[in-house]
C-alpha cells in the first residue's frame, strides 16, 4: 500500500489491477490496465473486501465486452474469436515432437461463438435459452448468455473423453455420478463460466501439450486472475484457491438444440 502527495492510498492487487482512495471520497476506486488502456472509476463502496470483488467483476465485463464483435444472423447474435497463443509460456515446457504428436489435438483454432436468442427482458426474467450445436465443431466452445451469467458449451472430442478419467485422481470432486461430460449428452458439457474463486473468467484452453501452470496439461480452462485451474468438464484441480468445480447450469437436449434453464 501507498500514500501519494496528494493523499490517495493505493493498494495493488494484481498487475494492472489496483484499487484506491481520494481524500474527498469515501469510496474506494478501481483501476485498470488492459493492453495499455486505462479505466477507473469508482466502486461505490468503503468495504475493500467487496471492492475487491467489484474490481474483478468489473474487469471480466470490460474482457468480455471487448473479446467479442457481433453479427447478426436472423434473430441470433452470433460472434466468433480466435484465442491467442501466448508462446512464452510454452517456451520453457517444450517436450519432444515424439510425445506432442501423440498428445495434441490437430487443428485447434477454437472459435468463441456468443448466441442470445431471448429479448433482455426476457433473460433477465429467467427464460430458457436455446443453442444450436449443429454450429459448434469438435473442440470448440461456444459462450451462451443465461440470466446475465456466461455458460460454456464445450463440444468434446474422443480424445478429451479418453482423457477426462485419467484425470480423476488430480481433481478434487470426480463427480463419477454426473457421467464423464457431466451432462446427459457426453459430446457436449454446459458449464457456467464463473470461477468458484472470486467469480472470474476461466479462459478456455482446449489444447493437450504442456502449459506453464501444468506440465501434463490434458485441456480445460485456466483462470488467470488466481492460478486456478480445472478440467475439460469443469472439475477443479487439487491445490488451487477455486474450492469447487464449475457449476453444471440446467439444460435439456432436443435433438441438436441445448436447452439452458428450464424448458417452457
Amino acid at each position: 500500500m501507498s500514500k501519494n502527495k496528494q493523499g490517495k492510498k493505493h493498494i495493488h492487487i494484481l498487475d494492472g489491477m489496483s484499487l484506491y482512495t481520494r481524500d474527498k471520497s469515501p469510496y474506494f476506486w478501481g483501476y485498470l490496465n488492459l493492453d495499455g488502456e486505462i479505466h477507473k472509476k469508482s466502486l461505490k463502496t468503503s468495504d475493500m473486501k467487496e471492492a475487491e470483488k467489484l474490481l474483478f467483476d468489473w474487469k471480466n465485463e470490460l474482457l468480455y465486452s471487448d473479446s467479442i464483435e457481433a453479427t447478426n444472423t436472423n434473430k441470433d447474435v452470433i460472434a466468433t474469436k480466435i484465442p491467442k497463443v501466448d508462446n512464452t509460456r510454452r517456451k520453457a515446457l517444450m517436450i519432444t515432437s515424439s510425445l506432442m504428436g501423440a498428445v495434441t489435438v490437430a487443428g485447434f483454432a477454437v472459435p468463441f461463438l456468443s448466441a442470445w436468442n431471448p429479448s433482455e427482458k426476457a433473460k433477465a426474467l429467467g427464460a430458457s435459452v436455446k443453442f444450436d450445436l449443429s454450429k459448434l465443431e469438435p473442440g470448440a466452445m461456444a459462450v451462451v448468455e443465461w440470466r446475465r451469467t456466461p455458460i460454456f458449451v464445450v463440444h468434446q472430442t474422443p480424445k478429451a473423453l479418453e482423457n477426462l478419467p485419467k484425470l480423476n485422481d488430480r481433481v478434487t470432486d470426480p463427480v463419477l455420478s454426473e457421467g464423464v461430460a457431466r451432462s446427459t449428452n457426453d459430446r457436449f458439457t454446459v458449464l457456467k463460466g464463473v470461477c468458484t474463486h472470486l467469480s472470474c473468467a476461466p479462459k478456455y484452453h482446449p489444447e493437450i501439450e504442456p502449459k506453464a501452470w501444468d506440465e501434463q496439461w490434458l485441456g480445460g480452462f485456466f483462470c488467470p486472475c488466481h492460478g486456478s485451474k480445472f478440467d475439460l468438464a469443469g472439475r477443479v484441480y487439487k491445490g488451487v484457491p477455486a474450492p469447487t468445480n464449475l457449476e453444471v447450469p440446467p439444460h435439456t437436449f432436443d435433438g441438436d438444440t441445448l436447452i439452458i434453464g428450464e424448458p417452457t
